[in-house]
């Protein structure tokens, strides 16, 4: 279980998360909605320590994770897939794949688990990561994230610029690592991309959760969706 808890943080002198508080169960799908610097990213960085929290408590299984080293938190078992992927552009698609098995010291069984979920990346183990398409890239991102094994993954609009048949891969494999027990908590704008497979979607405004709602039945007509998102 992560547990986030008045969580406050930002840049400098700037505050951000003004007392954020969520939390995301085994083998859930926790959608994060909001207009843009609502504080979403914000919240994803400051959970793997890449941004300092100034109050507040995030909690991963009973053990507290704010104020450990940033490179820390994966060895606890939280993978992150930022909004632009962050892959290590000259390796290979093996290379990038090798660092994020290296993070827990996870060998090939784990390799081949990742790899039967994209197995179009079993076809271009020796390509240099930065000569892949961006759905491609994505896939690539997700994969060396779940080399972790972990028991939360963040995903930061995974689905952002991608086409239909990408996102429909990306929402399969979020259902996939629900039914092992992993929860994902996943930032994302459209409605329709990741809907179908979450429980619930909570609303970030102005730094703070404002709403948590069940998925179940949320469109863009809805009051929540019109009121924290829409324009």
């Amino acid at each position: 279980m992560l547990k986030v808890q008045d969580l406050e943080a930002g840049y400098g002198a700037v505050t951000v998360l003004r007392g954020l508080t969520l939390q995301a169960a085994p083998g859930e799908v926790l959608c994060v909605m909001g207009r843009n610097g609502a504080g979403k990213s914000t919240l994803m960085k400051a959970i793997m320590g890449l941004v300092p929290a100034t109050g507040g408590s995030i909690v991963l299984d009973g053990i507290p994770l704010g104020g450990l080293p940033a490179h820390e938190v994966p060895r606890l078992g939280i993978g992150y897939v930022p909004q632009g992927r962050r892959l290590f552009g000259d390796l290979t698609v093996a290379e990038n794949i090798e660092i994020g098995l290296m993070t827990r010291r996870h060998g090939t069984a784990t390799r081949e688990r990742v790899l039967d979920l994209f197995p179009r990346l079993r076809e271009r183990m020796g390509q240099v990561s930065r000569t892949l398409s961006g759905g491609e890239q994505q896939m690539l991102a997700i994969a060396r994230a779940l080399c972790l094994e972990p028991k939360v993954l963040l995903l930061d609009e995974p689905t952002e610029g991608l086409q239909p048949s990408m996102i429909a891969l990306i929402r399969e494999t979020v259902v996939a690592l629900k039914a092992t027990g992993v929860a994902t908590v996943l930032v994302e704008q459209r409605v329709d991309a990741v809907l179908s497979v979450a429980d619930r979607v909570a609303f970030v405004d102005h730094g703070r959760v404002a709403e948590v709602v069940p998925a179940a039945g949320m469109t863009h007509a809805s009051p929540e969706f019109l009121k924290y998102v829409g324009i």
